[in-house]
């Protein structure tokens, strides 16, 4: 073979393998990041509980057997919930407990009528919340006639699935029957430390924070906190939205505050001490406007990263601990709701479906977009 058909045919065999090589090591290092639960409304009065497998590139697969229930309730206010091997639905009556097989897929167990158990008998069960350690569900249970009371029931789960209802702690009105409906309205927040949890919220344009903390029996000793909102001169803000990091020395939370008369909102950190006060060196001037106005809010499991996103859209910022919060990203969505982070970079949404973005606070890029009629309720089980 003459030295230059021996050298070409070397550099085309170096530039297949050059080639082929990275294509085959990509499908090697795909792994499982996390479990990924939805409630969609199909065409007609039928609702499904799905579920996806999320790899680390963060495409989404149907699961095995999905949809694993379905249910022709006519629920306005459908929530999820879950620990590592259970997971929890509620659609205004009841709430139900699902098992988590090592697959991903759900087994029904057990189902408890919640409403019963509401100040009058027939409250709304919507926004469900778990304490840290997985060990009590919290249920948000409003009235439909003004003036009979709300408040967050609290359940324990048992080995087998089954509920035992443990008691109830009254939770601010918040303008009615409506309002404590809204995605953060109703949800609790527990402090890494497990022993406080919040909710920030406004009530005919005053701030109107909830503050409880977890007693032995795993219901909630409500107290009153009075924190400072800062000043503007154009008028009053007021919360939207709150958000807990997982930092323990000492915790932070993000608060959402819209300016009264269709102003501007703008993200404040607030700090909770060993009594749970909460106090905040965010300024009308240090605080971030957010591009996507109010909504729903949710820190990254490192903490620093702070997702929000509302009918407006969705947008991400640099979560500093004490500091200001900072902008990062532009506008990711146009519409978003329900912000789940796992634990590998990754953000999920419900917009048409389920959206997922891998962001790091160097990064953002959009991964994967899974197309469903309605979605309604979102929650993601990461895995290690």
């Amino acid at each position: 073979m003459k030295p230059s058909v021996k050298f070409a045919s070397l550099l085309i065999a170096t530039l297949c393998a050059a080639v082929t090589f990275p294509h085959f090591a990509s499908a090697q290092t795909t792994t499982l990041n996390a479990y990924v639960y939805v409630i969609n409304r199909l065409n007609g009065p039928i609702n499904e509980l799905d579920g996806f497998s999320a790899d680390s590139t963060g495409a989404l697969t149907a699961l095995p057997g999905s949809p694993f229930w379905t249910s022709t309730t006519a629920s306005q206010f459908w929530s999820l919930a879950h620990t590592p091997n259970w997971l929890f639905l509620s659609d205004e009556v009841k709430i139900y407990s699902f098992s988590i097989a090592s697959n991903g897929a759900l087994t029904l167990k057990s189902s408890i009528n919640a409403q019963q158990f509401s100040p009058a008998g027939s409250g709304v069960i919507s926004k469900l919340s778990l304490n840290r350690s997985g060990s009590t569900l919290y249920a948000a249970a409003t009235e439909q006639s003004a003036g009979t009371g709300n408040a967050i029931l609290a359940f324990h789960r048992g080995s087998n699935g089954v509920f035992t209802y443990l008691g109830s702690t009254d939770y601010p009105d918040r303008n009615g029957f409506s309002d404590i409906f809204g995605e953060a309205s109703s949800r609790l927040d527990f402090l890494i430390n497990n022993f406080y949890a919040y909710n920030a919220g406004c009530d005919n344009g005053n701030a109107s924070w909830f503050a409880a903390q977890l007693n032995s029996d795993g219901t909630l000793g409500r107290f009153p906190i009075n924190p400072t909102i800062p000043s503007n001169p154009n008028g009053n803000y007021c919360p939207f939205a709150s958000a807990v990091d997982s930092t323990p020395n000492p915790p932070h939370l993000a608060v959402g505050l819209f300016l009264e008369q269709s102003g501007p909102a703008q993200l404040a950190v607030y700090t909770a001490d060993s009594s749970g006060n909460l106090t905040t060196t965010s300024t009308a001037q240090n605080m971030p406007t957010t591009a996507v106005g109010d909504g729903v809010m949710s820190i990254s499991p490192a903490s620093n990263l702070l997702a929000i996103a509302s009918g407006r859209g969705l947008q991400v910022f640099h979560f500093n601990g004490g500091n200001p919060i900072t902008p990062y990203t532009k506008r990711l969505a146009w519409s978003a709701s329900h912000p789940v982070w796992d634990k590998h970079n990754h953000l999920y949404a419900l917009e048409g479906g389920v959206r997922v973005w891998r962001i790091t606070p160097n990064f953002w890029t959009p991964t994967a977009r899974y197309p469903l009629s309605n979605p309604v309720a979102l929650t993601v089980l990461s895995k290690p």
